[in-house]
């Protein structure tokens, strides 16, 4: 069995600078993020070796003719442990406090929360040369800390790391961490708390700080309890759009502050609400010139104009609506969806259909080559999503219907008002081509 001798690395010595190098040097080796148990020993061995060297000097000061000194042979590491529970320790409790080590911990807590480079300092300071040199109060110390940065108003999780890695926490790894999973909750709670009282704060600045009368009206709107919306507000693109997106961000990301937010906003949006979005007046402008486009040519080719903008109207207004009024996995919801679905893929068939009618022209290999240059990439795309045969057709039809709005809002100003004037040119061409009859 190893002697703390061995465990060090060193013979006997009453020499503490001798004992302290080599625990230095061995604690490279024994590293209580990789080896917890090897350090365990190298610590015990350490602090026993420091009384050992105590108790020679202590002696060595007693004339021999008083008491007889024999020099002990080196023991194993847990018959060092017993004789020492069986003798008072030189360096028991009695020369540090719990109480002390719990204030020390609230105060480095306070002023890692405070300024974490000034609470860093503070705490390498504590460790290295305040701290009482005995294994128990390490620990002790350490889960006073912990529990005192778990208490911390406005704690961040860069502090917490940081502790934790000259603390050897590992708070990284729930399962190998050195805290229990109390203590770590506490910490994960305050942290959660921080993050979203920050984020409280962030929204207030955006929205305070900006000159625009519209942006502190949304403020307004968002966080006085029982403001109404103005009924013009409707009529401005992307502000109600904008504050149901504020709203459901909040939702998703901290629930927790939705009890700060206007009731009545929250129980206006718990309905369907009408809002102008750039969005919708892009679409409108869209189709409605895509559809005038051929539609002034004819009454018939009018009439079909109109049977398309009702088709897109539906899936860009109408469906959505309805879709949100019906309950999940109620029967209505599910009559709705089927609806859709049928009118979907009958869109997607007539598209196939006729551009296989338009390629009559081609003869022999050209039509073989024509069939497979259209059927092996939509094949190909539809068997990948097989899995989602329910909806698929209708996202297909919805991404046609949406694409070019979403395209051309993007599009930089001057550039998409070019493409409002020519993308409807385009798809108009492909729309007529398809779907009207001549």
């Amino acid at each position: 069995m190893a002697t703390i001798w061995d465990v060090l690395g060193i013979k006997p010595t009453t020499d503490e600078n001798e004992i302290r190098r080599a625990y230095a040097r061995e604690l490279k080796l024994r590293r209580p993020d990789k080896d917890p148990q090897g350090f365990q020993q190298l610590r015990e061995a350490f602090d026993h070796a420091k009384h050992y060297a105590k108790g020679i000097v202590i002696q060595k000061t007693i004339p021999a003719t008083d008491v007889s000194f024999d020099v002990q042979p080196a023991t194993s590491i847990m018959d060092y442990v017993n004789n020492l529970m069986e003798e008072p320790s030189s360096d028991s409790e009695a020369k540090w406090q719990r109480k002390e080590l719990k204030v020390q911990a609230t105060e480095i807590a306070k002023s890692l929360v405070k300024n974490e480079l000034a609470g860093l300092r503070h705490l390498h300071h504590y460790l290295d040369h305040e701290m009482p040199d005995a294994l128990e109060a390490r620990g002790i110390f350490s889960m006073e800390l912990a529990e005192a940065l778990g208490n911390q108003p406005w704690l961040d999780r860069s502090v917490v790391r940081e502790v934790s890695a000259v603390m050897n926490w590992g708070v990284d790894n729930y399962r190998s961490s050195q805290l229990p999973p109390w203590l770590l909750n506490a910490l994960e709670e305050q942290i959660a708390i921080t993050d979203q009282e920050n984020h409280w704060q962030y929204l207030a600045r955006h929205y305070n700080s900006n000159s625009s009368y519209l942006e502190q009206l949304k403020w307004r709107l968002l966080t006085e309890k029982g403001v109404a919306l103005p009924w013009w507000t409707r009529f401005i693109p992307d502000f109600v759009p904008g504050l149901n997106r504020q709203v459901t961000e909040l939702r998703k990301q901290f629930p927790e502050l939705i009890a700060r937010l206007n009731p009545k906003l929250l129980e206006m949006f718990s309905r369907s609400t009408f809002g102008l979005s750039w969005t919708m007046l892009i679409a409108v402008s869209f189709w409605g010139y895509t559809a005038w486009l051929p539609g002034h040519e004819s009454p018939k080719m009018a009439i079909q104009s109109v049977i398309m903008l009702v088709v897109v109207s539906s899936y860009l207004w109408v469906y959505p609506a309805l879709d949100r009024k019906c309950p999940p996995e109620s029967k209505s919801h599910k009559v709705l969806q089927s609806i859709v679905w049928l009118v979907s893929i009958a869109i997607i068939f007539l598209a196939l259909y006729n551009t296989w009618r338009g390629a009559g022209f081609l003869i022999g290999n050209d039509r073989i080559f024509f069939l497979l240059f259209l059927m092996i990439p939509i094949g190909w795309f539809l068997w990948s999503r097989r899995k989602q045969w329910r909806t698929l057709p209708i996202g297909i039809v919805v991404t046609i219907i949406e694409f070019p709005a979403l395209f051309i809002r993007k599009l930089p100003p001057v550039i998409n008002l070019l493409g409002l004037l020519f993308l409807p040119m385009i798809y108009g061409i492909l729309i007529q081509m398809i779907y009207f009859m001549k």
